[in-house]
């Protein structure tokens, strides 16, 4: 799996796959993340990437054209493979189809080999980036950020673990297990502030079929 960021701040992004199981999926080359500053690709003397929308108001919108040729390198860079691909463009946006588990595993992991993660900021991104090159826009959730390097980060994990022997281990994917957002670990009691607390005995009982049906009722 290679995911192609684009984005004016990579080090965001950067800090964060640099740890963990996403830093240990890169070592082990089980996906690669690589970066295209738009800035880069811009044609204005001062690496202009931005500019007033026209129909006014305030803030700034990212131009078209430093994007486009973003995308354009990169799709060149996955042609020069000469193997089978399979690309999805996706824009990071609040008013975007709504990114979930089952959009993760079902369409992005399983359909395609190369996912180009625009990241959008300021007021957006010039809508004809979408109307060019057929992206579809997607969002972490019903509320604004500074800018979509957060969701390129959740993108990349909620893809990543995904990916066979990244985990290790496939019942390691919650969803693919009974699981409680109700868990607990040694020790059997703790005391704080002169109160016990217990761990609830029927996970104590060795009775899997009760322990089940906990955790079915908690995960609800």
């Amino acid at each position: 799996m290679n995911f192609y960021i684009i984005t004016i701040f990579p080090k965001m992004i950067t800090a964060y796959i640099s740890e963990s199981i996403i830093a240990r999926a890169i070592k082990e080359k089980k996906i690669a993340v690589s970066f295209y500053n738009p800035r880069d690709f811009s044609k204005k003397k001062n690496k202009q990437i931005d500019d007033k929308p026209y129909s006014g108001g305030p803030g700034m919108v990212m131009m078209v054209d430093s994007i486009a040729c973003a995308v354009k390198k990169i799709q060149q860079k996955i042609q020069r493979r000469k193997t089978k691909t399979k690309t999805k463009i996706i824009i990071t946006s609040p008013s975007g189809k709504e990114f979930t588990n089952q959009y993760a595993e079902g369409i992005l992991r399983k359909k395609y080999s190369d996912i180009i993660v625009i990241c959008g900021r300021y007021e957006g991104i010039d809508a004809r980036v979408k109307k060019i090159f057929k992206a579809e826009e997607v969002s972490i959730g019903n509320y604004i950020l500074t800018g979509g390097e957060i969701p390129a980060m959740v993108i990349i994990d909620a893809i990543t673990r995904r990916v066979p022997l990244v985990l290790g281990n496939s019942d390691s994917i919650e969803e693919n297990r009974i699981a409680s957002s109700e868990m607990y670990t040694r020790p059997e009691i703790y005391k704080f502030n002169n109160k016990k607390y217990q761990v609830p005995k029927i996970l104590l009982s060795g009775d899997h079929k009760k322990i089940e049906s906990w955790k079915q009722k908690r995960g609800k």
